[in-house]
């Protein structure tokens, strides 16, 4: 019994032995070498520790802003109301819309032909989790998702947290392109 204990441990350790040499080989082989982790740079090791003294000199720096068009004007704050406005309904622990609500969103989406100009507010409400205490990160998840959706549409989104909104739902308010002011050259 013995030497079958003693025998199975040599063993043991002979296959370790030759794991080790295997993996050295091919390290060898390819010219790996394991990554030493450091705690400074060489570059950094080098710096002198201490502040350079001298004089600073003041530099202004001016950027010319390039005039791009766009295919659409960029989008400002809202100004007025929305020109349409979605009340959508989740079940009390959902956060995402079933696949039927979801087409049915979209196809909205598609049907009030919003473009990169137009800007979206998502407003959601409480959601109640264990307990009937609220739950913030719920209401949060389910208005990103929503935004998801909205996202190849308009890119212009805010997100807000209404906790005196009824529990689950999500009001998604779409607003008009503001109109860019045209200079006078004169």
């Amino acid at each position: 019994m013995f030497k079958v204990l003693i025998n199975s441990v040599i063993l043991f350790v002979l296959l370790l032995v030759n794991m080790a040499l295997f993996t050295w080989c091919i390290n060898q082989l390819l010219g790996q070498t394991p990554i030493k982790k450091t705690l400074i740079s060489n570059v950094q090791a080098k710096a002198t520790p201490h502040a350079p003294t001298g004089i600073i000199q003041r530099r202004e720096i001016i950027a010319h802003r390039s005039k791009r068009s766009l295919k659409y004007p960029a989008p400002k704050l809202h100004q007025g109301k929305p020109f349409q406005r979605l009340e959508l309904k989740f079940r009390s622990i959902h956060i995402r819309l079933n696949k039927t609500e979801r087409f049915k969103f979209e196809r909205r989406l598609r049907r009030l032909d919003i473009n990169s100009s137009h800007f979206v507010q998502i407003f959601s409400g409480a959601a109640l989790s264990e307990n009937n205490t609220p739950s913030p990160h719920i209401a949060k998840l389910r208005a990103q998702n929503v935004a998801r959706i909205i996202y190849p549409y308009t890119q212009t989104i805010k997100i807000y947290y209404r906790p005196t909104m009824a529990e689950g739902k999500v009001i998604v308010e779409f607003f008009e392109p503001s109109a860019p002011k045209i200079e006078n050259e004169n």
